[in-house]
């Protein structure tokens, strides 16, 4: 019998201890491997799996910057090599994080525009490459100078004649 009403959400998930888990997990593979034969991860007591998430918390506070104002975020425009296919590449050294209305509209702005480039260079990289008859290594050169034409015209007044 079907059910009448809104489905239940889903059970909340504790993201914290799922990550703890995945990086004690993460260590002591790695210490497992180069040890030699030792029980799996799942074997492990409570208390062993728990300093294992220690030891990879400690890790992750060495190499994630804890400092929110010193993050960065950075988005770009690429196309595959393999197949020519425009993508975004975006990173943000700083997980998770929050930003006020203002900064995420800066974010979305940075993300259309990275999209626009790879959706530009994509075509450019198939032109050069079907209509010229570029080879792969004159048609990244080529491309090259145009990324580097668009950062000098962006944030410039164009002028529509």
């Amino acid at each position: 019998m079907k059910q009448k009403g809104r489905t239940p959400p889903p059970a909340q998930i504790d993201h914290a201890a799922a990550l703890r888990d995945r990086l004690g997990k993460a260590a002591y593979t790695q210490w497992q491997r180069e040890t030699g034969e030792l029980p799996s991860y799942a074997q492990l007591s409570d208390a062993e799996r728990v300093s294992w998430q220690l030891i990879g918390q400690a890790v992750m506070q060495e190499i994630v910057k804890r400092d929110p104002r010193m993050g960065e975020i950075s988005t770009q425009g690429i196309v595959s090599n393999q197949n020519g296919k425009p993508y975004v590449q975006f990173a943000c050294d700083i997980s998770p994080t929050q930003f006020t209305p203002g900064k995420a509209r800066e974010v979305a702005l940075m993300l259309l525009e990275a999209a626009d480039a790879a959706e530009s260079d994509a075509v450019l990289m198939a032109f050069a490459r079907n209509e010229i008859g570029l080879d792969d290594v004159r048609a990244a050169q080529l491309l090259d100078q145009f990324r580097k034409s668009r950062e000098k015209t962006r944030g410039s007044e164009v002028s529509s004649a």
